[in-house]
């Protein structure tokens, strides 16, 4: 018996190697620290206060308070409370809770991470569907998700399904940045 739960150790602690060995190369690619083209603060290209084409300040098509197309309050479809279809809650195939694949705790995760203003990662997330991404804190824990207004914006809901008022809009390039409920950039950066 001991021989089995020594044997079953050893193999949990492989796989958890492996787990984490994969994600430090796959955060190394991900990583603004390591490339100062995903980094917003080093590259103008992709920082919003730099580039007016992405502040939802300067361009109203992407501010769910200047456009009723992507606010969820005037846009039944884009509303999880309203819309079945992307609401984790009422639709399984984009609940991480019961599809594993999309939580980083998952050893085949395939997602990208959430960072501070300090470039330092802070959390997670994982597209469940073209118009859903599922997020996660530091801890892997589900914490919201964000559900597709319009072509480059993000509307980010809490778990019961409520608007935070925050948005994630596209970087015109390989990621997102988060804004505040006042269209304000917060600094935080998915990569």
């Amino acid at each position: 018996m001991r021989k089995i739960v020594l044997f079953g150790l050893i193999v949990l602690s492989i796989f958890s190697g492996k787990a984490n060995a994969q994600g430090d190369a796959f955060l190394k690619k991900h990583n603004p620290k390591l490339d100062a083209n995903l980094d917003p603060f080093a590259n103008s290209r992709i920082n919003p206060d730099s580039n007016s084409s992405i502040n939802p300040v300067f361009n109203w098509n992407i501010n769910p308070l200047e456009s009723a197309e992507v606010n969820p309050i005037f846009n039944a479809a884009i509303n999880p409370l309203k819309n079945p279809s992307v609401n984790p809650n009422a639709n399984e195939l984009i609940n991480p809770e019961f599809m594993k694949s999309l939580s980083p705790a998952n050893p085949g995760w395939n997602g990208l991470f959430l960072f501070n203003k300090d470039n330092e990662p802070f959390g997670y997330v994982s597209v469940a569907s073209q118009d859903v991404i599922i997020c996660f804190d530091k801890d892997g824990k589900w914490n919201g998700y964000f559900v597709k207004a319009g072509k480059s914006i993000y509307n980010f809901f809490n778990i019961p399904g409520v608007w935070t008022g925050m948005f994630l809009c596209l970087d015109s390039s390989a990621g997102y940045n988060l804004f505040d409920k006042d269209g304000k950039w917060t600094g935080i950066h998915i990569k």
